[in-house]
């Protein structure tokens, strides 16, 4: 088990096991579909995949279930937050479906009854362990992957190869990291987050000091290692590794000190316009062959239960330990490691 059930309960602030979920109805997946093949379309905000991985899905969808498109809009972490806020003060409904890798994000959006209440019944196909985010179920996890180290298999070899999260900031490496900005990118928050608990607020400086070079996404953080333009990163483990299944000189290893689980919540806008469209997409996402199919292609760790992961991927028990930020964490810390980065890094 990947977390402990009290860790779990910490991170999902309820049990493994809920009572709502051995009474959830289940769903009538094809009176659903005949609903959302009258509202014909619905919009996604995805921010976990790239968008080559987005665009898949949306289309893998569309093939599944004829007659409803997936409008596809894929950017990082706060500013998708920040574009869907402002299309809610515009009044603009255009998100029907959000997926973020900020916990915080859905805290903050249930918080505000901007949120469908929903349980789709492919939730009883998750691991257990993912099962109940959210007690009140207006959220839940969709995707999964976990930040590790990644290098650059041309020009790190040997004992060079990096072990631990601290080799990111030794001297060695000055001028050759590369790491995502809170600010922009949800995973790498949470990836701060860690960080601080492990050796502290000084750690930012030493980033900063050790002339790592900055992102505003995870993803250019592996591709600038691929690129050459840096030797090491912290970045998401599935993404390097389906790069370097491509044929690229990157490689990815969780540090000593454990990865960081990334657990990307979904969820309905109250505003939506498709909400049979929404919910259709939901109980697809979360407990389907179609997405478990590309969980596996694209690298990532799937979600339904009992499903195996990629030769050489880790899956939800395989990393001891796992270093993983509780939603409350993420709501309280994400303000904080933002201010010690600016402060370092002066961006």
């Amino acid at each position: 088990m990947f977390l402990r059930r009290r860790q779990f309960g910490a991170l999902a602030a309820a049990t493994v096991a809920l009572p709502w979920m051995a009474r959830g109805q289940t769903a009538n997946l094809a009176a659903l579909y005949e609903a959302a093949k009258k509202e014909g379309e619905l919009t996604w905000y995805a921010v976990p995949q790239t968008s080559e991985v987005a665009e898949k899905m949306g289309r893998t969808f569309t093939a599944r279930y004829p007659g409803i498109k997936v409008n596809v809009v894929r950017t990082t972490a706060q500013v998708a937050f920040q574009r869907l806020n402002q299309d809610l003060k515009a009044g603009t409904p255009n998100c029907d479906v959000f997926t973020s890798t900020d916990l915080s994000h859905f805290v903050d959006l249930k918080g505000r009854n901007l949120l469908v209440k929903y349980l789709p019944a492919a939730v009883a196909k998750q691991d257990k362990r993912v099962q109940g985010m959210d007690p009140d179920a207006y959220f839940h996890p969709s995707t999964c992957f976990m930040m590790g180290l990644v290098y650059n298999t041309k020009k790190v070899t040997g004992s060079a190869i990096p072990s631990s999260w601290t080799d990111l900031v030794d001297a060695k490496w000055s001028g050759q990291t590369v790491v995502a900005h809170p600010a922009y990118s949800g995973a790498a928050g949470a990836w701060c987050i860690e960080m601080r608990k492990l050796f502290g607020d000084g750690y930012f400086k030493k980033l900063a000091a050790n002339k790592a070079h900055v992102g505003r996404s995870t993803i250019d953080a592996v591709t600038s290692v691929i690129s050459g333009e840096a030797s090491i990163s912290a970045g998401p483990m599935s993404l390097a590794a389906r790069s370097a299944q491509r044929g690229n000189p990157v490689a990815t290893l969780a540090p000593k000190e454990g990865p960081v689980l990334i657990l990307s919540p979904s969820g309905i806008l109250a505003n939506t316009r498709r909400p049979n469209a929404s919910k259709l997409f939901m109980e697809w996402m979360l407990g389907s062959e179609d997405t478990e199919r590309i969980s596996v292609e694209e690298f990532s760790v799937p979600l339904r239960a009992n499903a195996k992961p990629a030769p050489g991927v880790l899956g939800l028990g395989d990393a001891k330990p796992l270093l993983a930020p509780t939603p409350p964490q993420m709501v309280v810390n994400i303000p904080k490691v933002i201010d010690l980065w600016k402060d370092a890094f002066g961006v």
